[in-house]
């Protein structure tokens, strides 16, 4: 008896050691597929914000991805990756690399050839010669060459622009210190109004509406002669904020207006005039546009306006800062009612320069007979000096090109 037990004891120790020397050869076997199942590209830097997946950094995977998620790429440095995918021995895995997100852009500097200010001016050149990064809030800007604002004359200098990445950009221009001028300057004269009527000729057609947008800067309006002129539609300012981190103001006529076009039947849509630095300052707003809003039914959308370009510097902002800025706004109003769209507006010029695409609609600014401007956009405001019925000043005039 004492035999069979010391045999099955043995037998149960070589059983037991084959099931770990088989256990450890599997895992070992294991390690060495999960090991030779992941092939990394050589290159594993991306661009800042440049759409990324995972097998984009693959070079060969022996296995099945689980899925093929997309790689944030909207932060300098480096990014860890973290995937599953399925080997060839039908096993879910999970593996890692890390990539390195890099900014290879330029500032850009929108400043002239020449600058001109007057004598004992205590303005700060790096301020008022505009500029800007695609990701560097702050880049460091510095005019190199020697000037003097208390000596009239002309100063041959350099605008130079370096981001954190270490990218840079110059810009020779000519400063023109000026005397101030003592003699009394001709007034400037007034364009010439371009009358509703007119607008209505040459733009109107079955695929257009000709509109109107106000602010309190066109006073008391009769409604009723203004439908009765031919608008057929009417973006109101709804408030604006007074300054960089000021309060949010409501426009002084914005109720009087949007009930007054409510009233005779004028599709209404509203603006805010922001001076929002930040993404926290956007939602802010955007929250209380929404409370404003509370009680009006708006037909078209609500639009973000940001316009104060002279002083960009000094507001701490890179060209991804502002647009993620005007997405959020725009995001948050959008969301508080189904039946609310955002809008953005914006000049052409600094669509084509600052403002990235956006899955919002484009309220165009552009001064002309026939706008160039060849991204997409639903209203195009067309000038600033249209003279209407029902209005006792100038007033913007907009095109809506469909039902918005």
């Amino acid at each position: 008896m004492k035999k069979i037990i010391i045999s099955l004891i043995i037998l149960i120790i070589i059983l037991t050691a084959g099931i770990i020397i088989w256990l450890y050869h599997e895992q070992e076997e294991n390690k060495r597929i999960d090991a030779e199942a992941v092939t990394l590209k050589d290159n594993l830097t991306i661009e800042f914000g440049k759409e990324a997946k995972v097998s984009d950094f693959l070079e060969n995977l022996n296995g099945t991805l689980f899925s093929d998620e997309k790689i944030d790429t909207e932060k300098l440095g480096d990014v860890e990756v973290s995937f599953k995918f399925i080997n060839i021995k039908k096993k879910l895995r999970t593996a890692k690399f890390t990539i390195k997100v890099i900014d290879v852009t330029a500032p850009k500097i929108f400043s002239g050839a020449s600058y001109t200010i007057k004598k004992g001016s205590d303005k700060n050149l790096t301020d008022v010669l505009i500029s800007g990064d695609d990701i560097d809030d702050n880049p460091k800007r510095e005019i190199v060459g020697k000037y003097d604002f208390n000596t009239v004359g002309d100063y041959k200098l350099t605008y130079v622009v370096t981001d954190s990445s270490g990218n840079e950009t110059k810009k020779d221009f000519i400063l023109h210190v000026i005397e101030e001028q003592t003699t009394q300057q001709e007034p400037t004269k007034p364009k010439e109004p371009i009358y509703f009527n007119d607008i209505l000729d040459n733009y109107k057609t079955e695929k257009t509406k000709i509109g109107i947008d106000v602010s309190k800067w066109q006073g008391e309006i009769d409604w009723e002669k203004v439908k009765n002129a031919g608008a057929e539609f009417a973006i109101i300012r709804m408030g604006y904020q007074t300054d960089y981190d000021g309060e949010n103001v409501i426009d002084p006529y914005f109720i009087a207006n949007i009930e007054g076009a409510k009233r005779v039947g004028l599709p209404v849509g509203v603006y805010y005039y922001s001076y929002a630095k930040n993404v926290k300052q956007a939602i802010e707003q955007a929250e209380w546009v929404n409370k404003q809003l509370s009680e009006y039914q708006v037909d078209l959308p609500i639009a973000f306006d940001w316009e104060s370009w002279n002083s960009f510097n000094k507001a701490g902002m890179s060209f991804y800062t502002i647009n993620k800025v005007a997405n959020e706004f725009l995001n948050v109003v959008a969301s508080a009612n189904s039946n609310h769209k955002g809008m953005l507006y914006s000049s052409k010029n600094y669509l084509e320069k600052i403002w990235y695409p956006t899955e919002h609609q484009i309220w165009l600014a552009h001064y002309t007979n026939q706008t160039n401007y060849q991204g997409e956009y639903s209203l195009w405001q067309m000038c600033d000096t249209a003279r209407i019925d029902g209005i006792n000043t100038n007033v913007d005039v907009d095109i809506m090109y469909s039902d918005i």
